[in-house]
């Protein structure tokens, strides 16, 4: 009987922390939320830069590389190695438009490659 009492209240605390949750991210306008996903984009690469898994040759980093729309699998970025070693075929377009427009942040001997 207490058993139940206490399945049935954490249920309850359960259904209303949901309802709470849903209803706060159906609440957000289109800004709102922008904001959010992409500060959990970010956050997630500087998760996975710590993790010595993304080296994204721009900064900010790119997000082509960990969404997997380029080579690189499972959340990682190795454009700065490409770039260092001269492999201008693997470095994602985003990281090929950054250097473009001056965001470079891999260092070669000093210099911006």
């Amino acid at each position: 009987m207490v058993a139940d009492k206490i399945i049935f209240i954490i249920l309850l605390i359960v259904l209303l922390a949901s309802i709470l949750i849903s209803t706060t991210f159906y609440n957000e306008n289109f800004e709102e939320r922008r904001a959010r996903v992409l500060n959990e984009l970010f956050r997630a690469i500087e998760e996975a830069r710590a993790q010595g898994s993304y080296k994204c040759c721009i900064e900010p980093p790119c997000t082509m590389c960990y969404l997997g729309e380029w080579i690189w699998k499972n959340g990682s970025c190795y454009c700065s190695y490409m770039i260092v070693n001269g492999e201008w075929d693997k470095v994602c377009p985003q990281c090929i438009k950054g250097i473009e427009n001056s965001k470079c942040s891999s260092r070669m001997g000093g210099e911006c490659v």
